[in-house]
């Protein structure tokens, strides 16, 4: 029994002791967590006040400080400023690019354009593009104004006159006062009275220039008028550089007396392009052709003096072999 009370004392002792120490661990972990919490909120109120700090300092530079507001609004001006250009220069580029491509459906039509409008073949007509088409009233019709207008146009300037006057006689007097397109006869239709050409005035940012050109044409009937107004307006010619962009302003006729011989004057307008950076293209272009044509002649000479020479050392060496028996 004795053996039996002391082991029992003996693991009261070591419950004790084994609780004493849980007990003193509880505390001191208790005791170490305080601290570090008191720490992390005293350490976020700082951060806290650091930032507002910091915010109360900019707010001061920018309002007592003239200098750096004045920075800041031009900074953001200028970038405004950047990016308003570069949206314009983005809507330019998309405007070009639907502009070449539009040029290019005129060029690539100009043959089934010029038969549809000389010939009034509704074939070639009914092949131009539907782009060009439009609704008038109740019917869709081609609206040819724009390609007819780019391809009649063509340069008119001259460096020795304000205006190159033989190119406006010579589409006049040629073409226009003849009812064969093809031009394969040279009979002219209407006899042209007189001819007044005027100085061409700018137009259209200084490149486009319009010239007045009056002229009295006596006409048999009306419907030789109205004949000689088709091919001012609706007609192409054969070779472009002999055409001319016309619009009619006035016409002076007596309809009462239509089927009489008249004298009519009609006022026009014929416009062309000029730009100054390129009138230099074409002479700089026939002086590389020249260049070209000089240096193929000057090839051509030298290989004639090779071929001369060759052919002399083989008649020598002939002959030579025909002496010694060689």
């Amino acid at each position: 029994m004795e053996n039996n009370e002391i082991m029992n004392r003996l693991l009261q002792e070591d419950s004790t002791v084994e609780q004493k120490k849980t007990e003193q661990i509880n505390k001191q972990t208790k005791q170490g967590e305080l601290p570090i919490s008191r720490i992390r909120v005293v350490t976020a109120k700082y951060k806290v006040y650091i930032v507002l700090l910091l915010i109360f300092i900019c707010v001061l530079l920018f309002e007592r400080i003239p200098s750096t507001k004045d920075a800041y609004k031009s900074t953001t001006d200028s970038y405004n400023t950047a990016r308003t250009k570069l949206t314009a220069i983005q809507d330019w580029i998309t405007k070009a690019e639907n502009d070449m491509a539009y040029l290019w459906d005129i060029i690539s039509n100009e043959q089934s354009l010029k038969t549809c409008l000389n010939e009034k073949k509704k074939d070639a007509c009914l092949s131009l593009p539907e782009s060009w088409m439009k609704w008038d009233e109740n019917n869709k019709q081609y609206d040819l104004s724009v390609p007819l207008s780019y391809l009649q146009l063509h340069s008119l300037y001259n460096k020795k006159m304000p205006v190159d006057e033989k190119k406006v006689l010579k589409n006049l007097n040629e073409y226009l006062i003849k009812q064969d397109m093809d031009w394969n006869t040279r009979t002219k239709v209407w006899d042209i009275l007189k001819i007044s050409i005027w100085d061409p005035e700018p137009k259209w940012d200084n490149h486009f220039y319009e010239v007045p050109v009056d002229v009295t044409i006596e006409f048999t009937t009306i419907g030789d008028l109205t004949w000689f107004l088709y091919n001012v307006e609706k007609k192409l010619i054969d070779n472009w550089a002999d055409r001319i962009l016309y619009k009619i302003q006035s016409i002076t006729y007596d309809v009462v007396s239509r089927d009489e011989a008249q004298t009519t004057d009609i006022s026009m307008l014929a416009y062309y392009y000029h730009d100054e950076r390129f009138e230099n293209i074409d002479e700089e272009a026939q002086t590389n052709v020249n260049n070209v044509q000089n240096q193929s002649e000057e090839l051509e000479n030298e290989y004639f003096e090779i071929s001369a020479e060759q052919t002399e050392t083989q008649e020598s060496k002939s002959f030579f072999k025909k002496i010694f028996n060689v």
